[in-house]
């Protein structure tokens, strides 16, 4: 089994749509953070960053282990996490493209029929190669999504909003989706 053109397309270009959603926001803004707990944009992008990292990790130990096990990240008990976050949200893009065109390269250097590779996710189970290659994807999609949301809300707390009827309630919904 090898991994899926459109997967890999995806792995391609996806994340690079970040630039589109804060290119036009001042700097201070992608370190505001809405409600306390929650990450900002700024956080969000080191958490992308340093997840590469990880999803790289297991990666090569899918290729070169037999069914080794993951826990579930958790960037609050990764020491490595606090530095990343600590970088520029600049220096931290700049990262994100270095590291995925690397896992590009490698992805298509693999034999096919490392597709079928498996790992064990600590609450997904076993997944083959493609499926954590999908798993990443989804999981990048879900913090892009948030990052969207911030940078839209961001925006429009830029305009005049006299005419704009607030439902936090809607809110609440929308951020259970993602």
């Amino acid at each position: 089994m090898r991994l899926s053109d459109q997967a890999i397309s995806r792995f391609s270009s996806q994340h690079k749509i970040i630039k589109q959603y804060t290119d036009h926001l001042p700097p201070e803004a992608l370190h505001k953070r809405f409600n306390s707990g929650r990450w900002s944009i700024h956080d969000t992008i080191a958490y992308l960053c340093r997840y590469q990292y990880v999803f790289l990790n297991r990666i090569n130990l899918l290729c070169n282990s037999v069914d080794p096990y993951f826990e579930m990240y958790q960037p609050h008990t990764d020491p490595e996490f606090q530095f990343t976050a600590a970088r520029s949200t600049g220096a931290l893009l700049h990262e994100i493209y270095r590291i995925r065109e690397h896992m590009i390269q490698l992805f298509k250097k693999l034999p096919e029929n490392y597709g079928c590779r498996l790992g064990i996710h600590a609450v997904l189970g076993k997944m083959n190669l493609s499926q954590w290659l999908e798993l990443f994807l989804l999981h990048e999609t879900t913090q892009l999504f948030k990052i969207f949301k911030m940078a839209g809300r961001l925006s429009s707390s830029e305009l005049k909003q006299d005419n704009v009827i607030q439902m936090p309630w809607l809110q609440q919904k929308i951020d259970e989706i993602a």
